[in-house]
């Protein structure tokens, strides 16, 4: 079962290169006029009520999720060089948690995959590299691998939409204990053929625990779950927008599906 599995995965890898993963979306205001980014509320408590609100809605819709499957697209910075995109198939399955992932562009990520499974009993991750490497099969690898995590800006269980919400929440929290005001900006957008809600996050004040300067999530109004998400840091001197650190997207989502612990075994 699991050969046929991985099979499968290389078939619809490579399908949608043509296809699908080959047209990524991007998101766009709504038409006319009123999608234009709103003015900040002038009370403090109305902005936090939006943040607040949006984060609750987010974590019961994702609570009473079972799994999802789609495209995951995802660009991050590493030591200060941002990588390409990279565009992989995605299949999450929420408790426990379960992550299977296969990247498909750009040629140097193709044909790596990535499994974990918290039901497993040795709690590794499975991961197989990229090219000539991945010829030798899956590695295991502890979750918290400091080499994988030097490649990687998040550990695997922290890779889908319940990893955004929970890094949203806690970045918004930490400013919130240290008191630092954390501006809120919303307008209407579509992403992925879908009406969304864009929140433009702005945390001003500079610290050493400071996530990012500005986080953009993108929120489907149906499912009440954050379908993209950018973090940038301050802006340079002499620029207007602050390098991206991270951006990542869920496209063409299904949700439960019925994925069984098969798909997360190597």
């Amino acid at each position: 079962m699991a050969h046929w599995r991985n099979w499968a995965a290389i078939a619809l890898a490579a399908s949608v290169i043509g296809g699908v993963l080959a047209q990524q979306p991007k998101p766009e205001p709504v038409k006319p006029a009123s999608a234009t980014t709103a003015a900040p509320s002038t009370t403090p408590t109305a902005k936090a009520d939006a943040l607040t609100t949006m984060l609750t809605e987010a974590r019961a819709a994702y609570a009473k999720t079972r799994d999802y499957t789609g495209t995951f697209t995802r660009q991050e910075s590493l030591k200060g060089v941002l990588g390409p995109e990279e565009v992989a198939v995605m299949k999450m399955r929420v408790q426990p948690v379960g992550v299977y992932v296969r990247f498909a562009r750009p040629e140097t990520a193709a044909g790596m995959e990535v499994i974990y499974s918290a039901a497993a009993r040795d709690g590794k991750v499975r991961y197989r590299p990229a090219g000539i490497a991945g010829r030798k099969g899956f590695q295991k690898l502890e979750v918290d691998d400091s080499q994988f995590l030097a490649a990687n800006r998040h550990p695997v269980p922290e890779w889908g939409i319940g990893g955004i919400i929970e890094r949203l929440a806690r970045a918004i929290a930490r400013e919130k204990t240290l008191n630092n005001p954390v501006e809120v900006y919303t307008s209407d957008y579509q992403f992925d053929g879908r009406n969304v809600t864009r929140y433009e996050i702005l945390t001003r004040r500079p610290h050493a625990f400071r996530y990012a300067a500005r986080m953009v999530v993108y929120v489907d109004n149906q499912t009440k779950l954050p379908v993209r998400f950018e973090a940038y840091d301050d802006p340079k001197p002499g620029a207007t927008t602050g390098d991206l650190l991270e951006a990542y997207s869920f496209t063409d989502l299904k949700f439960n599906t019925g994925l069984g612990e098969n798909t997360f075994a190597d």
